[in-house]
């Protein structure tokens, strides 16, 4: 046999007292005929029985049995002075391994795997097959063909025990193993190796946890807040945890050996000593007990201490092991929270928020601040006891109740839904709600606490800058001032609130104003106030800023508005709209359900306003340029000559009526069409687009006038007198050319 696993085949093997040489025949063919004469004869036989037998000499069969029986091979007893030999009665060397805990395997001089037991194939995950018969290097078991393990080997050969702790590492996880290796002679004399793997690893993992749990208790004792100490029967500390330098300023060695009275303030130790003895002279458990000790520096440090008594070997009271905490800022913190109860009360009593407590057993209220009784409409005395159908109106105790369900269900705090309700005096308000549980003493839902916050700011708010933006998105593509002002209605009502209203322009010349747009109102209304002639009255409405009354009231300061009488409005905010400091339009915003025009909604009138104001200037400068655009256009079509508007690109941009009758085309048939490919005769072409080009580029001027020749839509080449004008932007660039020109020639 080769390999990195055999030995050298002429080395001699040592065990005992027997040297064997590998390829020699360990047995004499007469220990064969004995064995197998013992065999024959299960009851035994003599020295003189087996040489008379065997036809051998008495002292060659002697000798050959005790090489046998030290092997093991035979057994002896003696009757009186004879002594009789029987075949030892021997378990097959497999089944006793596989009877072992342990893993045991066996190996012959040349490391190959003789026996393995099923312990050791459970370990590796492999079948005898596997492993029997193979060498220890290229078997399952190869992990043991180390190094340090073959020196092992060797030094057992020698005769040395062998004992060493191993550690397999798997996929699933490691294993340790106290490995034996045992010096062994197998039936023909030969030696091997015995290999037995005791699995220590639940010893190691004990031994690994027990370190954890003793490093962890270290670290309690050492880093927990709480000082440990341990006093003797005459009330001297034996000792004392690390943490006494944090909490004393003392290192434990300064303080073991002392009375505990000495580190008591002189002024409490009558109280404190009697407070102990009660405690501990009772030999007994014993909580919490308040003990003050004076700090390095000079403090009053109040310790509040547990303790369990400790006794000797013989069952002798030998002192306390004592827990303390150090309670000295928790007293401070009692105090202050006392304080900060009150303080807390108060602050829940004056929140704008509403905060009721309700009782989830009776379903009903046990607790309102001030905001609650205010939109209970009572106070907590009055309104203590009764449940949501006493106290609020029948609209409003579904959104009371909201979310209380999903509390009792789910223990959890409950974020109810945005809700509009109408309150007493009829104006609509927007609140949120968040039910929060409170449990018992048994761990059971006894209160639900709601916080009930009016948002009605916020989405008002939300509302008007939305209003906004969508009025500044409008206004920008506003084609004029009557179409600005419908807006600014339509937005004005939708952020007030109210439900009618009315927009006026101002006639500057006569100063009467002429309705632009109404909604929420009748017909009537519309017709009769088409137009309303300029008055005190009118004039006071078109001074500025919001103004609010009863439509009668105005019906009565001017006959004019009588209208305004007969549509029921109960109250009518107007708001001018200046520019720059001049009325230029008013709006009227009116409601028949609301006694007063709200603060919200007058600020909501301010804002559109204001912001209207802002883009008139915009609006009337760009009527000013539709106008102006119109006449020129006005001005192109009837002008008696041929003018062409051309881009840089050579594109048509415009043409006017006159060129388009000239040529033959509509102008829509020409705009985006290429001049030169369009119009210019195909020999011109090359020359007049590369004229063209440089024109555009800015290295030559067009000359005053020139003829050139244009095809018309039929094919006619028609010559035309040209006057070129260059069209710049306001950073000087080129943007196109202004052509006019009249027909010369056929």
């Amino acid at each position: 046999m080769a390999g990195h696993n055999a030995l050298p085949p002429t080395k001699p093997i040592s065990s005992g007292r027997w040297q064997i040489k590998y390829g020699m025949n360990p047995y004499p063919e007469e220990i064969s005929r004995i064995l197998d004469r013992l065999k024959a004869n299960p009851r035994g036989m003599s020295v003189s029985d087996l040489s008379r037998d065997l036809g051998v000499n008495r002292n060659t069969v002697s000798r050959y049995l005790d090489m046998l029986l030290i092997a093991g091979e035979v057994e002896m007893r003696t009757y009186g002075k004879a002594k009789v030999f029987y075949l030892s009665q021997r378990v097959p060397l497999s089944a006793v391994i596989n009877l072992s805990a342990d893993g045991v395997f066996v190996l012959n001089d040349r490391l190959t795997v003789v026996q393995v037991n099923d312990r050791v194939l459970e370990v590796v995950q492999a079948s005898r097959d596997e492993v029997v018969g193979k060498p220890l290097g290229e078997s399952r078991l190869s992990a043991f063909d180390h190094p340090l393990i073959r020196g092992r080997i060797e030094a057992a050969l020698e005769g040395q025990d062998v004992v060493e702790e191993v550690r397999l590492l798997k996929a699933d996880g490691e294993l340790f193993f106290r490995m034996k290796i045992l010096s062994t002679v197998f039936n023909d004399g030969s030696p091997g190796i015995t290999i037995l793997l005791e699995d220590i690893t639940e010893q190691k993992r004990s031994e690994e946890a027990l370190r954890e749990g003793e490093a962890k208790f270290r670290a309690l004792v050492e880093d927990i807040n709480d000082i440990i100490w341990n006093i003797d029967e005459a009330w001297a500390f034996v000792y004392v945890s690390p943490k006494s330098f944090d909490l004393l300023g003392y290192a434990p060695e300064e303080i073991e050996g002392h009375h505990i009275m000495d580190f008591v303030p002189p002024a409490e130790h009558e109280k404190v000593q009697h407070r102990l003895e009660e405690a501990i002279g009772s030999e007994k458990p014993f909580s919490l007990v308040s003990i003050p000790m004076t700090h390095r520096n000079g403090n009053r440090i109040v310790f509040e201490a547990s303790g369990t008594p400790n006794f000797d070997e013989i069952g002798s009271f030998a002192g306390y092991r004592m827990v303390a905490r150090d309670v000295t800022g928790r007293q401070q913190a009692e105090r202050r929270v006392r304080g900060w109860k009150s303080f807390l009360h108060s602050i829940v009593q004056n929140i704008p928020d509403m905060v009721f407590v309700k009782e989830v057993g009776s379903g009903t209220y046990v607790f309102f601040n001030r905001a609650a009784e205010a939109f209970a409409g009572g106070c907590s005395e009055d309104l203590a006891g009764k449940r949501d159908e006493e106290i609020f109106p029948p609209d409003l105790v579904p959104f009371m109740c909201c979310g209380e369900d999903e509390v009792r269900r789910q223990m959890a705090p409950y974020d109810c839904p945005e809700t509009a309700v109408t309150l007493r005096e009829g104006e609509k308000h927007y609140l949120q709600a968040k039910k929060i549980p409170i449990t018992g003493e048994d761990g059971g839902l006894k209160y639900i606490l709601s916080i009930i916050c009016d948002i009605t700011t916020h989405v008002r708010a939300d509302l008007l800058l939305r209003e906004q933006r969508d009025l500044a998105l409008a206004l920008g593509s506003a084609t004029g001032l009557g179409e600005a002002l419908s807006l600014c209605l339509q937005t004005s009502l939708r952020v007030s609130g109210m439900e009618a209203g009315a927009v006026f322009s101002v006639d500057e010349t006569t100063g009467d104003i002429v309705l632009v747009s109404a909604s929420g109102l009748s017909e009537k209304f519309s017709a009769v106030m088409a137009r309303i002639p300029a008055g005190p009255t009118v004039r006071r409405l078109l001074e500025g800023g919001v103004l609010s009354c009863p439509g009668a009231v105005l019906a009565a300061a001017d006959p004019a508005l009588s209208p305004f009488a007969d549509e029921a409005l109960a109250v009518v905010a107007t708001r001018s709209i200046l520019y720059p400091d001049r009325p230029v339009a008013l709006l009227i915003v009116a409601s028949r359900r609301q006694a007063a025009v709200p603060a919200y909604a007058t600020h909501a009138l301010e804002t559109v306003g204001a912001q209207v104001s802002n883009v008139i200037g915009r609006i009337r400068a760009r009527e000013r340029v539709r106008m102006e655009r119109d006449r020129a256009e006005r001005y192109l079509d009837v002008a008696g000559v041929m003018i062409a508007v051309i881009g840089t690109d050579g594109t048509i941009e415009r043409m006017n009526r006159m060129g388009c009758r000239i040529l033959g085309y509509r102008e829509a048939d020409l705009v985006d069409r290429n001049w030169f490919a369009t119009l210019v005769p195909a020999s011109l072409r090359e020359k007049y687009e590369g004229n063209f080009r440089r024109l555009m580029e800015g290295t030559v001027v067009p000359p005053e006038e020139e003829t050139t020749p244009v095809v018309t839509r039929d094919g006619r080449e028609v010559a035309v007198l040209w006057h070129n004008a260059i069209v710049r932007d306001e950073n000087g660039c080129i943007t196109g050319l202004v052509s006019s020109g009249s027909v010369t020639g056929p």
